[in-house]
């Protein structure tokens, strides 16, 4: 009694955390205050909610990107809706958690802006199950102080790689999109609550049926049935019959050119141009799907009514990939089998690589190249990833997991090298920041003080002093590496993004290039590795990093995805099929032409599952076979048609082929 004539008390004196200071945001009378670009809204059902009706973007058949990085995107005409928030919710660090409701009729992303008075932005990129009603709640941790990156809940999944800002005076919130159709979101009531919320699916309906297809929506060849499957697995194999002639050797490589052979794979620049060479000598160019995996499992723990019917081997999670394919490979020898035909494929398809990410089954006694990654010298103190890299224990830990790691590998002659990571964060926050204000000491944080006393802190000193320590991180891998296994080369770290080569900017709170000293430190690579969510079209950009690093390239992911049979359309989104293969060609094609790009890896082999893959929620259809193991017509196509001419377009001999959109900028 005690306990709750206290919180009364305390609840009369704060009116304002006793109620829920969005209430009405969404209501006719605030929504007369909202600034609208090319969205219709109306009320919604119930108050405090709305309908927003967003129009196809008027981008003439251009890819849309979820990052939006080229300039030229500004043509496209999205559809935002700004709401004011009001003085009474103005400062969210008061509340536990964000509420609000929404359904969408598309599994294309929508993002919440939220800005402050200081005209600095937090973006949560909100991506939709079709049809499927739900509640968001996010944690105020995620504000304040956590990172989110991709998050997945129950009936959506969340992504944010922002940087914090301030979030004492939030100004307005705006709903933002740039669908390639018409799009309806049905969105509120929105809230600020004390303590934590609970996501929540509304509607106890199924939507994934037996074959993990999304069961509102419809298309041609939905599979209805096991004897219909089994038809479609039998007209891959009649085509899968009919050979293909690419020009390579046994490896994958130019069989009609060759250079220095060591046994290995390794690079050289012939007549301007770097390429790999083959154990053989013959020239090579790395064409590969990433994540080519035989296991692709969606989360069924506390959401169990999204699904009609699970396979007999459901548990906390089901893998509908798994189930449908055993029905074509057979229980007792499935990754035999399912390992010959993605070599069957690959053969087919002209691709030379399994790049990286892949099945270990495709690595034990290898038929074709494949590239891996190993991690090397993390420490218990590190800074989003980085480790304290001047500590006796990074020393120490950089050797003994090179050796390890390097030993399966080290005679290996059709591994073609090592990645040593993936997408770090670090390079796009605040390191030196981190490191000098960190309460606890370190050996890296006594260097980089060190640093700055001797040189003065200034801008100019604490850019070179991030390509110090980004530096003595990658050649100490490097040199650990080489020093375990002398016969292959490192690939760089997989950045997440290209450098813009913009001057600095002191005010910005979000700056998602690549900082310029870290691709400065790169230059220790052999390699040095992009993953690029874009059209392709980076000639320019790719000749600045090269004049930088001097080292060839590699582009470690991309992918084109669309927004049909109940999948997010990927980082990249095309209107359909045909579009997306298109885009392909020419992505694969463009890099392929410049002088130091050695190779090109395609984000994935599979689509992820319809109702989101296990871990991040992640529901893209980006893959060259779908959840029942068939194939894409179109990609395969393109995939041919590419790998007919590949060799030819980055010797110089013929030109990629070109897109539809690039004619129109």
């Amino acid at each position: 009694m005690l306990r709750f004539l206290i919180l009364s008390a305390i609840m009369g004196a704060c009116p304002a955390l006793a109620q829920n200071p969005l209430e009405g945001l969404l209501n006719p009378a605030s929504l007369e205050k909202a600034e609208r670009h090319g969205v219709k809204v109306s009320p919604g059902a119930r108050p405090g909610t709305a309908v927003l009706k967003f129009t196809a973007a008027n981008n003439g058949g251009l890819p849309v990107y979820l990052f939006h990085e080229e300039p030229w995107q500004d043509k496209l005409s999205p559809g935002s809706l700004t709401v004011p928030v009001p003085a009474a919710a103005r400062d969210w660090t008061r509340f536990g958690a964000l509420t609000f409701e929404f359904c969408s009729n598309s599994a294309i992303t929508w993002e919440l802006r939220i800005r402050n008075r200081q005209g600095q932005v937090f973006n949560f990129r909100v991506a939709p199950h079709v049809d499927l009603p739900v509640k968001v709640a996010i944690s105020s941790v995620y504000f304040t102080r956590a990172l989110m990156y991709n998050k997945e809940y129950l009936g959506y999944w969340l992504q944010n790689i922002d940087n914090h800002i301030d979030m004492t005076d939030i100004e307005a919130l705006t709903f933002w999109m740039a669908p390639d159709r018409d799009v309806e979101l049905n969105l509120g009531p929105f809230a600020l609550v004390q303590g934590e919320a609970s996501d929540q699916i509304l509607s106890t309906k199924p939507f994934v049926d037996a074959f993990g297809q999304w069961m509102t929506m419809d298309w041609p060849g939905k599979i209805t049935s096991v004897s219909q499957l089994r038809a479609a697995w039998q007209r891959e194999d009649a085509e899968l019959a009919k050979p293909e002639d690419f020009g390579y050797c046994s490896f994958g490589g130019w069989k009609a050119r060759t250079e220095r052979a060591t046994g290995f794979f390794h690079t050289a620049q012939i007549g301007g141009r770097w390429w790999l060479v083959d154990p053989d000598g013959h020239l090579f160019f790395s064409s590969g799907p990433d994540a080519i995996t035989s296991r692709t499992s969606t989360r069924v723990k506390g959401r169990e009514t999204l699904f009609a019917k699970l396979p007999p081997s459901a548990g906390d999670f089901v893998d509908f990939y798994r189930a449908n394919a055993a029905l074509r490979y057979g229980e007792s020898d499935y990754a035999a089998r399912w390992k010959a035909k993605v070599i069957e494929r690959m053969h087919s398809w002209g691709f030379n690589t399994v790049a990286n990410w892949s099945d270990p089954v495709l690595l034990q006694d290898p038929a074709l190249p494949f590239a891996t990654s190993i991690s090397a010298g993390s420490t218990a103190k590190n800074w989003m990833g980085f480790p304290d890299v001047y500590s006796k224990e990074f020393a120490a830990k950089v050797e003994t997991d090179a050796a390890a790691r390097c030993a399966r590998f080290r005679e290996e002659p059709k591994l073609i090298g090592y990645f040593i990571g993936n997408e770090p964060s670090w390079p796009y926050h605040p390191l030196i920041e981190s490191i000098l204000k960190d309460s606890q000491p370190s050996a890296t944080q006594d260097f980089a003080r060190a640093f700055l006393k001797e040189k003065g802190d200034t801008p100019a000193s604490r850019a070179l002093l991030l390509e110090t320590v980004s530096r003595q991180y990658f050649r100490s891998i490097c040199d650990a590496i080489h020093k375990a296994d002398p016969h292959h080369v490192v690939m760089g770290i997989r950045f997440s993004r290209l450098p813009d080569f913009a001057p600095p900017c002191a005010t910005c709170v979000q700056h998602q290039a690549l900082p310029e000293p870290v691709l400065r430190a790169s230059d220790v690579f052999d390699i040095v590795s992009f993953n690029d969510y874009s059209s392709g079209d980076r000639g320019d950009l790719m000749a600045r990093v090269y004049d930088l690093v001097k080292k060839p390239l590699i582009i470690g992911e991309f992918h084109f995805g669309t927004a049909e049979r109940g999948y997010g359309p990927g980082l990249v989104m095309m209107s359909n099929q045909a579009a997306r293969a298109q885009a392909f060609r020419h992505y694969l094609e463009s890099y392929a032409s410049l002088a130091p790009v050695v190779g090109v890896h395609y984000f994935a082999w599979s689509d992820e599952p319809v109702s989101g893959r296990r871990g991040d929620g992640e529901n893209y259809d980006i893959g060259f076979v779908d959840q029942m193991d068939v194939p894409y017509a179109e990609m395969v196509a393109a995939a041919q048609a590419t790998h007919r001419r590949l060799y030819e377009v980055h010797a110089g001999e013929a030109r990629p082929v070109e897109s539809a959109w690039a004619k129109t900028r």
